[in-house]
């Protein structure tokens, strides 16, 4: 007996140092802090972080370091007539990624026929060279890879660069300046005399033939002569930017609202419905006043965009819903009452964006908003859960259809296949509206379901599950199983909705149950068997750490996931791992890229000496966010995030 006490402590002491050694060999970055204090999670990246220089701030991003790449091909780049004899590199194309609306392949295959619309200088835009996009081929040489996703993956095109005149130019960018190189000025607009409100109505009017009319009965529908009444209407989008009372709009904000209405609704006759969708903060004005109405646009809204305003408030928002837990009435908590409202209201839109107002897009929306909804389409419902549970990092899980699928599944075990498997009957009874999986089990089927079906959700970051992790909300459901719900969560609410699932997010409102609005449509899809996925775009960062690096401290949780433990990077006090990217909800690297591609300096790039040493700034596509107070002297790289 004594000898095998005198063996406890030895076997112990063991068995800790097994423990540390097998830290040690999972992260060869972890040390300790002093003699006893073992340092936290967060304060090893934040160090590990200090070994990578800033990139961006030495990299010369403009258009003298251009490289066209060899046997470039897309129909969509178009000569501009304007610079006849110019065909160096710094000499911009004209950027149209809409199909051939006159092709047989297109009116064979749709319903009506497309009809040019009338752009904001009066003119059709299939023949105004001022309202056009401009781009470059090539993007300048040794350009930083992504981080996470890519154009690739996507279906972008990552070989084209754009600057601020070929972006911007077209909505007002410039207007005053007098002589720039390689750009052709446009025709000068009275902007406060456009109304929108009324371009995007008469451009729907010239193209109503092509959509469905649900104010009218499906024989009236239609005018006399409409081709291929055989072929179902065209659905529509509607892209609501959220907005609010009090908000003060930059020049750039309207030249970027101008060209989401340009590029999105009248140069493709009306798929697309631009809405400026404007929370009026004090809950005490009565919106369904109509002189009241006139007063808080004219207040509050350039007057451009009268037009294509729609105002509400949680009062009115929130009324339909009186089960909900009043605690979790606001516009943090519920964001999307008010989609819901604009939903219900509006039943010509069959998708809905979730447009945050500080995100921002340095190439052509058509081609990201058709090509995001294309990606969506096209995922079959096999282990589409477990995929856009995890950050896609290109360099460790290879192609996005092909080796990322397998590697995902490997390391999820059991796939999500149709509406989660749960007890349904308490507190009371929820009855999944997805549809049924073909097969029993998700390996029986060869990546066929799913594949040629919308997404009912489109996110921008990894849907994680949050049980488990530090997450601020991850508590944050009222009326469902309690805290053992089956739940996902994606940061950001920028993101983009079915009709189905907002109907379905109504019914659970007005049973009561409901979740924080960054975990609601998500969590919604997942329990009901809806099509949820993330967007693999390319997100960028200033510090550039060895993937497998970066899969460590994101892909951090069970099974390589970003979610489901303490380690996940959305828990508190481990968030600062995005300070240094594209896209989170504070990041520093928008504010210093968007500002020099914009011509202003940043922390010693960008501006004007910058560019008469180096070029003019220029960028490929990428998305930023946030992009806020966007003026020369705004403070936009100091954004911290609690450690």
């Amino acid at each position: 007996m004594s000898s095998r006490k005198c063996m406890r402590p030895l076997l112990f002491s063991l068995i800790l140092f097994a423990l540390f050694a097998l830290a040690f060999s999972l992260d060869p970055h972890l040390h300790f802090h002093g003699r006893r204090t073992l340092k936290s999670p967060q304060q090893r990246y934040l160090d590990e972080r200090q070994q990578y220089s800033s990139q961006f701030r030495k990299f010369k991003s403009t258009l003298a370091r251009l490289h066209p790449p060899p046997d470039f091909d897309n129909p969509h780049i178009l000569l501009d007539p304007r610079f006849k004899g110019k065909e160096g590199t710094d000499t911009p194309r004209i950027y149209y990624p809409y199909p051939d609306y006159e092709s047989d392949e297109w009116k064979n295959s749709h319903r009506g026929s497309f009809v040019a619309c009338v752009g904001p200088r009066g003119k059709l835009l299939n023949e105004s060279l001022d309202d056009q996009v401009g781009v470059y081929i090539g993007i300048p040489e040794g350009f930083p890879e992504p981080m996470f996703g890519s154009h690739k993956a996507v279906g972008l095109d990552g070989r084209i660069s754009f600057d601020r005149y070929t972006r911007y130019g077209a909505y007002g960018f410039g207007e005053s300046e007098s002589s720039v190189d390689n750009w052709m000025k446009p025709e000068k607009v009275e902007w406060d005399q456009v109304d929108w409100g009324t371009l995007q109505e008469e451009c729907l009017e010239r193209n109503a033939d092509r959509f469905p009319d649900p104010y009218k009965n499906a024989d009236q529908s239609y005018p006399s002569g409409t081709s291929n009444l055989h072929i179902p209407p065209q659905s529509r989008t509607a892209v609501l930017i959220r907005s609010y009372t009090g908000k003060v709009y930059s020049e750039n904000d309207k030249q970027v609202i101008r060209s989401m209405i340009t590029e999105l609704a009248l140069q493709s006759g009306g798929e697309y419905e631009v809405v400026l969708l404007v929370h009026v903060r004090d809950d005490n004005i009565p919106i369904d006043d109509p002189e009241v109405c006139q007063q808080v646009l004219r207040e509050n809204v350039p007057q451009e965009f009268w037009g294509i305003t729609t105002l509400w408030n949680m009062p009115t928002a929130a009324a339909r819903y009186p089960l909900v837990d009043p605690a979790l009435v606001d516009v943090h908590h519920s964001q999307w009452f008010s989609v819901q409202h604009f939903m219900l209201e509006n039943p010509q839109f069959e998708y809905f964006w979730n447009w945050e107002i500080d995100a921002r897009f340095t190439g052509h929306l058509y081609e990201l908003l058709e090509k995001i909804a294309e990606f969506g389409r096209n995922q079959p419902r096999r282990g589409i859960w477990e995929r856009s549970e995890r950050f896609y990092i290109p360099q460790i899980h290879g192609d996005y259809n092909t080796s990322f699928r397998k590697f995902a599944e490997e390391q999820a075990g059991q796939l999500v296949w149709g509406p989660l498997a749960i007890d349904y009957v308490r507190p009371m009874p929820l009855v999944p509206k997805g549809p049924t999986p073909p097969v029993k089990k998700a390996r029986q089927d060869d990546y066929q379901w799913g594949v040629g079906e919308e997404a009912d959700y489109i996110g921008f970051l990894p849907i994680f599950n949050p049980i488990n992790t530090d997450w601020v909300i991850r508590n944050e459901v009222s009326g469902y199983f309690g805290p053992d719900t089956p739940r996902r969560a994606t940061l950001i609410t920028h993101s983009r909705v079915s009709r189905r699932l907002l109907l379905t997010m109504d019914d659970e409102n007005l049973l009561g149950r409901h979740m924080g609005s960054e975990l609601f449509a998500q969590s919604v899809a997942i329990l009901h068997g809806f099509k949820g996925v993330t967007i693999p775009h390319p997100i960028y960062s200033e510090r550039s750490l060895p993937p497998h690096r970066v899969d460590r401290w994101f892909n951090s949780g069970i099974n390589g996931r970003s979610g489901s433990t303490k380690d996940s990077p959305f828990s508190w006090g481990r968030e600062a791992r995005f300070q240094d990217l594209s896209w989170y909800y504070r990041s520093n690297l928008p504010g210093r890229l968007y500002w020099n591609f914009l011509g202003w300096e940043k922390e010693g790039t960008g501006g004007k000496s910058y560019e008469r040493w180096f070029g003019r700034v220029c960028l490929p596509s990428i998305m930023f966010h946030p992009v806020k107070d966007v003026e020369p002297l705004a403070d936009s790289t100091h954004y911290e995030l609690p450690v």
